[in-house]
């Protein structure tokens, strides 16, 4: 059985409508309060089918290493490093009736080589007749054997796989993950807090983050949030800061985010102070704010609110998601971004540039593009604006359930508010 961890919720009943009883559905993943950037999609992608698909009762089974406390929508825990765990939550799953799962695959959130112990809650769905379906948050092109295996397995007994752009698509294909035809390609959802109609409904930012964006008024502002950890690159926007210095005095770079987790565990804030020593270094450690917290939704878009530009010089190119860039575009912010794959479908539109990742030089380049060419700037946003309105929950969510709805054989339920929109719902680049 998972480990029956202090404040977790006992498995509920589930709700029933007056004329058609709901179907539950399980999203299997990292959720709040873990910091994590799976665990806030799914708590959006949550609220966003609850809202889309009223005939759909969503619940959570979390996966943890930290003994977390969670809410009443949390009905199993899965101990990321105990691989009995992974099919006793099946078992739970069956007895509570579900009709449907959802994994969220990221390989480092499960454990097992390669994450593969999900392949046993995979298997144990499948012996108890309950379908899956698999989000892939990472696709690579050249998978190692093992990360090959584990996704070609979990994505064969799937019912459907999903993806968040059409590279992840033809990436997933060409490593022969899945089938053409089984891949749908559903946008990463932005929450309507960050768009600018609806900024003024969320809570207030606790009082840190109120108080660095209060210094940063009247500036200039390029942003990055989000874990921070050394593959997002930042050395190379604090350089590029530094060389437009001199051209761009109001200039401030606000780096917002908790260390991530997994790095803290292991080496501590080590890339956080080699951080603070580089702007030292550089002499602009009066220009970098660094707030080190994981900001919720209504912080973040205070934070977007106030910048200008984002900023995501991520190191690898094989990112194919990226819930920072994915905000960033909702709240009609452009980007300057290295050119990993998701960076490369979103902005291909022009919502912002992209260079080649660890070149300095060019992200500078882009950088003062961008602040110092009012056209260039004023066309980015408005780009940025038409990608974000397509990206908003309750357009995702909506695709979602309706692939949901033909995987459990049971058409939605009617209701006015469903209009026809297509399943692949960003342009191909």
């Amino acid at each position: 059985m998972p480990h029956s961890f202090p404040h977790r919720p006992a498995i509920l009943t589930p709700a029933q409508t007056p004329t058609r009883p709901r179907r539950k559905i399980a999203i299997v993943s990292t959720y709040p309060p873990r910091a994590c950037g799976i665990a806030t999609f799914t708590a959006d992608l949550r609220h966003g089918l609850s809202a889309a698909a009223p005939d759909l009762e969503v619940v959570v089974v979390a996966v943890d290493r930290d003994r977390q406390a969670y809410g009443p929508e949390v009905h199993a825990v899965i101990d990321q490093d105990d691989p009995e765990d992974y099919p006793a939550a099946a078992r739970r799953l069956a007895a509570e009736g579900v009709a449907a799962v959802l994994i969220q695959h990221e390989f480092g959130i499960f454990g097992g080589p390669d994450g593969a112990w999900i392949l046993d809650f995979a298997a144990a769905l499948t012996a108890v007749g309950i379908p899956y379906l698999t989000t892939l948050h990472t696709v690579v092109s050249q998978p190692t054997p093992g990360q090959a295996r584990v996704l070609r397995q979990l994505c064969g007994g799937a019912a459907a796989v999903t993806v968040f752009t059409p590279t992840a698509h033809r990436l997933a294909v060409t490593a022969g993950i899945a089938a053409p035809g089984r891949i749908h390609v559903i946008g990463h959802g932005a929450p309507d807090i960050l768009y600018p109609a609806a900024r003024r409904t969320g809570r207030n930012p606790r009082p840190e983050v109120a108080a660095a964006l209060a210094g940063l008024q009247g500036a200039t502002v390029a942003s990055t949030f989000g874990l921070i950890s050394p593959n997002k690159g930042l050395e190379t926007a604090i350089t590029a800061v530094a060389r437009l210095a001199a051209e761009l005095p109001d200039l401030r770079y606000l780096i917002a985010g908790a260390t991530h987790p997994e790095v803290a565990r292991h080496h501590g804030q080590d890339y956080r102070h080699t951080l603070t020593a580089l702007a030292d270094d550089l002499g602009v450690a009066d220009r970098i704010v660094l707030l080190d917290h994981f900001l919720t939704d209504t912080e973040i878009a205070a934070v977007l609110q106030a910048s200008t530009v984002f900023l995501t010089p991520y190191r690898s190119v094989e990112q194919v998601s990226s819930g920072a860039l994915t905000f960033a575009l909702a709240a009609g912010v452009p980007a300057v971004s290295t050119d990993y794959h998701y960076a490369r479908d979103m902005l291909a539109d022009g919502a912002g540039i992209t260079v080649p990742p660890g070149d300095d030089d060019a992200f500078t380049s882009a950088l003062r593009t961008m602040l110092t060419e009012p056209g260039r700037l004023a066309a980015a946003t408005a780009a940025a604006r038409r990608t974000g309105d397509r990206l908003r929950w309750t357009t995702i969510a909506a695709s979602l359930a309706d692939v949901v709805h033909t995987t459990t054989g049971r058409p939605a339920a009617p209701t006015h508010a469903r209009q026809p929109r297509p399943t692949a719902v960003l342009r191909t680049a």
